[in-house]
């Protein structure tokens, strides 16, 4: 090396947070240790560092992430779950509350027919009483007619008392009569009254359970005897328009069907079948399609309302029980 030349001063940079310098490297003191290799170190460890949080959490992100959304709508779908059951509560809850009530209406009515049967059967014990009193009256009044067979002038008014006594006895057993019929007609209304609080109809001396479930025609058939009734019959244009006025336009088992396709249409309930009931029939009924339509139905509500159709559909059905009057 020549003397004239000097050794150029090494140049170094300086990185802070904001700055970055160039600067002539001062020779070493000897007293202080090097700061360069400690603050490049440390600057390594502390991006490492920010690299692993950084790829931490990406990774926490990829794996929590669905999850969360997965936990999120099941949440959901459980909450839209308790909701549409606690629905399915309240409308049971005002159904029972509607059926308590009228069942409460029913038995009030019921224990009133009671206690008009009780105060029916006090008068109907006070009359006989009267009427034992009445027959003895007359056998007093017989007696005092053969002891005085000798007295003459008693006879016409003996004969009057006789009569009293005779006009009093056919007025007992009028009102005996009358008593009769008015007992009568209260147990028929209460026998009306127990059939329909158990959804029973009543009309022109027959019952009839409109159903409010869907069976094949012969399960509601089975169904209808099980409750001593059969599938309804039609007799009459009357009993026609009660029937559809009450189904409501939607189709409901009748008890007419017929064996096989060639066969003749019948009651169920042994009615005798009256050919006047083809003017019942829709119009084009019955086309027996498919030669599978064996049983018909009232389908809708006007006075030409019937349809031949499979006995293996489901659909409502009527009921019909004649009424019988209970024993007293």
């Amino acid at each position: 090396m020549k003397p004239e030349e000097k050794e150029a001063p090494d140049a170094h940079f300086f990185v802070d947070k904001q700055n970055i310098a160039l600067w002539p490297r001062d020779p070493p003191s000897k007293q202080d240790p090097p700061l360069g290799p400690r603050k490049s170190f440390t600057i390594r460890v502390v991006l490492i560092c920010l690299s692993l949080i950084m790829v931490t959490s990406i990774v926490l992100q990829a794996i929590l992430y669905p999850w969360f959304m997965g936990t999120i709508s099941d949440v959901k779908a459980n909450a839209q779950w308790l909701k549409g059951r606690v629905d399915n509560i309240s409308i049971l809850g005002s159904e029972m509350k509607k059926d308590s009530g009228g069942m409460k209406a029913v038995s009030v009515q019921i224990e009133t027919v009671n206690a008009s049967l009780d105060s029916v059967h006090s008068q109907i014990l006070i009359l006989k009483t009267n009427v034992e009193k009445a027959s003895a009256q007359i056998d007093n009044l017989r007696k005092k007619w053969e002891e005085a067979d000798h007295l003459n002038t008693q006879i016409p008014e003996l004969k009057r008392d006789l009569d009293k006594a005779s006009a009093l006895n056919g007025m007992v057993r009028t009102l005996q009569s009358r008593l009769d019929n008015i007992n009568k007609s209260l147990r028929q209304q209460r026998d009306i009254l127990q059939m329909v609080s158990q959804g029973w109809e009543f009309f022109k001396d027959n019952f009839y359970y409109f159903s409010r479930i869907s069976k094949t025609w012969y399960s509601a058939e089975q169904f209808c005897v099980s409750r001593d009734s059969h599938l309804t019959s039609v007799t009459s244009q009357n009993e026609q328009e009660f029937l559809y006025k009450t189904a409501g336009g939607l189709p409901h088992w009748i008890g007419l069907t017929k064996a096989g396709s060639e066969g003749d249409w019948y009651w169920v309930d042994d009615t005798p079948f009256n050919k006047d009931s083809v003017r019942f029939w829709l119009p084009g009924e019955p086309n027996n399609v498919g030669n599978s339509e064996h049983c018909a139905n009232i389908k809708v509500s006007s006075l030409r309302s019937w349809n031949d159709d499979s006995c293996d559909i489901k659909l409502f059905f009527i009921c019909k029980r004649p009424y019988i009057q209970s024993e007293p």
